[in-house]
């Protein structure tokens, strides 16, 4: 099980359990909600809904959190589950792409808004894809995010990610990268 072992953040990365999905899945719609703006959908948030089946049942997927050490109170979660997009909710040819079994999409990666700028997501991302290169499920980590996001692009190139698409005036408003595997130098994660 990964686990920060950097004492002085105050907070903990570790799996998440069963005892965690009501407060993680609160903490995943606050986060869709107050940040991103976006209403709740079953369809897109299906994983969300039925964490267990999503996360803590399948062998390859998984779902870390950050734990407050001194709180217990869950501060962001990351997670890495089958590579298929949602046909319709993405462009086709990227729904083809990561139909293959071998690629992860990195998902849920969300901090509480008032625990951000402590790097907690990176750490997160760092175990999260330690995690993906040893098991060996998959050999390509990809993801999706939105340019209304604060700060999400350049996040997410600033840790190695590689832009594959940009579909903000497609259907899915999402820009599409993935996160080579086989190299990790200082300035990834």
């Amino acid at each position: 099980m990964p686990a920060n072992s950097d004492h002085d953040t105050g907070y903990l990365v570790r799996e998440l359990t069963a005892a965690d999905i009501p407060e993680a899945r609160a903490l995943m719609l606050r986060t869709v909600r107050e940040d991103f703006g976006d209403p709740y959908d079953p369809v897109v948030h299906a994983d969300i809904d039925d964490m267990a089946g999503w996360y803590l049942e399948p062998e390859a997927p998984f779902l870390l959190v950050a734990e407050d050490q001194r709180t217990g109170e869950l501060l962001a979660t990351a997670g890495i589950r089958g590579g298929a997009l949602k046909e319709g909710l993405s462009p086709p040819h990227l729904v083809e792409r990561y139909r293959d079994g071998r690629t992860g999409q990195l998902v849920r990666v969300y901090v509480l808004r008032e625990h951000r700028r402590r790097g907690i997501a990176r750490v997160l991302i760092r175990e999260v894809l330690d995690r993906v290169r040893s098991e060996g499920h998959y050999d390509t980590v990809a993801l999706h995010t939105f340019r209304h996001s604060p700060g999400a692009v350049p996040f997410w190139l600033s840790i190695g990610s590689v832009l594959v698409e940009d579909d903000t005036a497609g259907v899915s408003r999402a820009v599409f990268m993935e996160i080579p595997l086989a190299v990790r130098n200082s300035a990834s994660v």
